[in-house]
Parts: C-alpha cells; structure tokens; sequence
C-alpha cells in the first residue's frame, strides 16, 4: 500500500491518498488501485464541528486514543532539564482493526490519519460518546464548576495549558474533585491524571523537604560561652 500527497507539502493539511498496489497477471504492469481518503484527527473532528481538543476527547472515551509519554530530552541534558511530552495516539489494536495509522510528517513530527473504515466506524458511535461525556461532567455539581472556572481560564491564556497543566490547575483550585472528574474536563485517562497526581505530590513533598533542610540550617546558633558577661 502507497499513500500520495495530493497538493501542499505538509501532509496534515491534505487528505491522504491511499492506493493498494497490485500486479497485473497479464502484462507484468504494476497497477495502482485507490482505497480511499484518510484524514487526520483534527480534520475529522473538523467535520463534527469540535475543535482538536473535544475530537480527542470523544475519540478517547470510544478507547481508540490513549496518552503516550514521549521523551524530547536532549543529550547530555541534565536531571532537572527533562523535557516530556504527552501526546493522544491511535492505539495499536485501532491500528490492527483497520482504523487508522500512525504516522510521521515530512519533519519527522508523530500524527495519526483516520481511515475511511475508521471514519464510519466513528460516526456511528459519536452522538453516543458525546452525549456520555456530557452526562458524566453534569452528574457532579463540583465537576460542573471547575470545567466551567477552567475554560474561562484558559480563554485568556495565551499558551493553552497541557492536560498535565489543566489537571495540576484542578488540584490546586478544585481539589475536591475526583480524579475520574478531572479525566472527563481534561480528556487525559484516569491512568494518566494519577500519574500527573503522583508527579504533583512527589514534587511538593521534595520541595517541603528541602524548606525543611534550608530552614534547620539557618537556625543553627553557636555559643561561645567566654563571650557571655554573667553581670549583666
């Protein structure tokens, strides 16, 4: 199987065209047999009328996306340089059922297309998943007004919080809701909110122990007891 770029020279911003090579048992000539258009994840939510995000979110909840944690450290970086990213791929199983691929860019950036098997498969499933997502948010007043405090938040940011970011901003202004909460407003899995619940907690408690350590130091006196006048 061939994919070809129509037009344009980022493949995310065309449709990709797929063809199916095969040979004639006739002539010995290779014939190219087109099997469709495949978009990707952003294009297709495009056409539900939700933007990159809430695509992600249904998608998630139907079980053919799930967080992947990529590391962009550079070499020789030191500990406290890390760099991860969390991106939303097409699972291996979504993959093997014919629903997608997972691909790369001519710059070598991941993405992922939906095929038009995986497209139909989509749409039959999507009012449903939709309508869930909605229920399970509304059901918990709490839930209710952090998604809500969230969004506005994040209206008059310039840089859009990650769902490591938004699930941090939870914590410290809801942190009352429930992690399986924080997995509906985010769209992150509950697997990855207690891990970015982990990350947060590990963190403060390093920090508190270093306060800890600095403020033990400074309060350390010597005495010196030549230096001390009895008579006064």
């Amino acid at each position: 199987m061939r994919k070809r770029q129509p037009t344009g020279t980022d493949p995310r911003k065309d449709n990709l065209e797929y063809t199916l090579e095969t040979v004639d048992s006739t002539t010995g000539e290779v014939v190219q047999a087109p099997i469709g258009s495949w978009i990707t994840i952003t294009e297709y939510g495009e056409t539900k009328g939700v933007g990159r995000k809430q695509v992600r979110d249904v998608l998630s909840r139907l079980g053919i996306l799930q967080h992947e944690i990529e590391d962009q450290t550079p070499k020789h970086a030191s500990f406290a340089e890390r760099k991860h990213v969390t991106r939303r791929r097409l699972t291996m199983k979504s993959v093997r059922s014919g629903l997608g691929k997972r691909v790369f860019s001519i710059v070598g950036r991941p993405f992922d297309v939906i095929s038009p098997k995986g497209q139909a498969w989509i749409d039959q499933r999507w009012a449903d998943a939709v309508q869930t997502i909605k229920t399970d948010i509304t059901s918990s007043p709490v839930a209710v007004a952090a998604q809500v405090a969230l969004g506005e938040f994040m209206v008059g940011r310039r840089h859009k919080l990650d769902p490591e970011g938004q699930v941090r901003w939870l914590l410290d202004h809801f942190p009352n809701v429930a992690q399986a909460d924080m997995s509906r407003i985010t769209g992150a899995s509950t697997r990855m909110v207690s891990h970015y619940v982990g990350n947060r907690t590990g963190q403060i408690s390093k920090a508190q122990a270093q306060i800890r350590v600095t403020l033990k130091g400074h309060l350390k006196v010597s005495y010196e007891p030549d230096m001390v006048d009895i008579a006064c």
